[in-house]
């Protein structure tokens, strides 16, 4: 079991999630650094053309920190991680943590990660490679790119406004509030830290970021951003009404429902009379009237307010009743 130094009572079972495709020996010797910081390790080899789970076999034998599991086909990252977050789940885990097998991560930083979790600050961690300029600049600049492109599609999804950089896979959940997440609704492949930050905003999952690097030697990475940029842009729409639907009319109604309805109304008037005064225009060959003009610009000024003041709601008081609802659960 790990201790932390600040509260040297508080003893929590930590386990390890590892989904591995084309992992090799960078795996293996990430294996051998995690027995020195977690309890348990699982490692899913997803079909793996370089057999890492034998490898981990071969090299490790029976050791009782290590359980491998193996896909009969390459199911993805999602689906992998899911088969071991349960298992770690019915192991009693306190905590998991999942960590890439690529070695872009860097497992000593496992302990920051989970901290905020054990001091009780907070109900999961996710790492963010975007928190310095050096860090940043750490990072080959295609991925650069697209990172900050997915990122931000993510926050208008998830609502998690206070987040960055959520393709990162550096994540850690305490497990009785990932009990509450709906892990059999996200997406077995790519898209799964992003659908997993969704159905963690539906059951108002608190979340704390660290800073880190990530390492990048020669590997490459089976998701490139460009080519599933119009994929992902397509899942984060279909979360975002998902989440308006869930968040301000089924699980509550709020002012940020109100002005979503303000909007909504105004919007189509707003239409219906550019539609109208479009259509007088071509066919009767005049101009606008004062006030039909002044019509139109009021309707596009409210709606844009409230357009304004529904992602200001979104954006500050949804993270603070997250906030407040992660210590109804302490």
């Amino acid at each position: 079991m790990s201790k932390i130094k600040n509260n040297p009572d508080s003893i929590f079972k930590v386990g390890c999630a590892i989904p591995c495709f084309k992992g090799g020996n960078i795996t293996i010797n990430l294996i051998e650094d995690l027995f020195q910081l977690v309890d348990l390790i699982v490692l899913v080899d997803d079909s793996c053309p370089l057999r890492t789970g034998e490898l981990a076999k071969k090299h490790f034998g029976e050791n009782k920190k290590l359980k491998i599991i193996f896909n009969d086909s390459n199911m993805g990252v999602g689906f992998s991680v899911k088969r071991a977050f349960r298992l770690l789940m019915d192991k009693k885990c306190d905590i998991v943590v999942k960590i890439d097998a690529d070695g872009q991560m860097d497992p000593n930083l496992i302990p920051e990660l989970i901290k905020p979790i054990k001091l009780g600050y907070s109900d999961a961690v996710k790492g963010n490679r975007f928190s310095s300029i050096d860090h940043i600049n750490s990072m080959p600049n295609f991925r650069k790119i697209g990172n900050l492109g997915l990122s931000f599609m993510n926050k208008f999804s998830t609502g998690y406004w206070e987040l960055f950089d959520p393709t990162n896979g550096f994540i850690a959940f305490k497990t009785d509030r990932l009990k509450q997440v709906r892990l059999d609704k996200t997406k077995s492949r790519y898209f799964f830290e992003s659908d997993l930050l969704f159905q963690s905003s539906l059951s108002n999952i608190c979340f704390s970021q660290i800073p880190m690097r990530s390492i990048y030697v020669k590997e490459v990475s089976s998701l490139n951003p460009y080519s599933q940029f119009f994929i992902f842009l397509f899942f984060h729409l279909i979360n975002f009404f998902k989440r308006i639907i869930y968040q301000y009319f089924l699980l509550d109604f709020n002012i940020g429902s109100l002005e979503i309805i303000g909007f909504s109304i105004t919007s189509i008037m707003l239409l219906l009379n550019s539609i109208k005064v479009y259509s007088d225009g071509i066919y009767y060959q005049r101009l606008a009237s004062p006030g039909e003009a002044n019509l139109i610009s009021i309707l596009a000024i409210v709606s844009m307010q409230l357009l304004i003041g529904f992602f200001y709601f979104d954006a500050t008081q949804q993270p603070l009743l997250r906030r407040l609802n992660k210590y109804t659960h302490n």
